[in-house]
């Protein structure tokens, strides 16, 4: 089944479903990160942040985890706009770049509803 990238919303926006599938992004998330920082853009996973509690399951014991972080969906649509343009103009870049050009525009279009709504994000990872 493999991991995938999805967005978790600081609240809910009403009628609004934030879905994306994700997949691709994870499977792609190295390159695409090392081509946002040759693009001088913040990389997709400095936005991941967890749920405490979550986190705490997966860290050693005594070892506690940092406060889930928010980020703006304005900075987030940097990124992901300049690595959409990127892989349109470079397709091999990354493997199956058509799934993860899809994977991008799911993202845009979770962010630019955020953004519409002043509601903040974070990059979760679904095992």
């Amino acid at each position: 089944m493999g991991a995938a990238l999805f967005i978790e919303l600081e609240e809910e926006i009403p009628g609004f479903d934030p879905f994306m599938d994700g997949k691709a992004l994870s499977k792609a998330s190295d390159p695409l990160d090392s081509i946002a920082k040759s693009l001088g853009v913040r990389p997709l996973m400095e936005f991941f942040s967890a749920d405490p509690e979550m986190a705490a399951e997966f860290l050693p014991e005594g070892v506690e985890a940092p406060a889930q972080s928010w980020f703006s969906a304005a900075e987030g649509l940097v990124t992901v706009r300049a690595l959409h343009a990127h892989l349109t103009a470079n397709s091999s870049s990354v493997q199956k770049p058509g799934q993860v050009l899809t994977d991008l525009a799911n993202m845009e279009r979770v962010l630019a509803t955020a953004e519409a709504s002043g509601v903040k994000w974070c990059l979760q990872v679904d095992f």
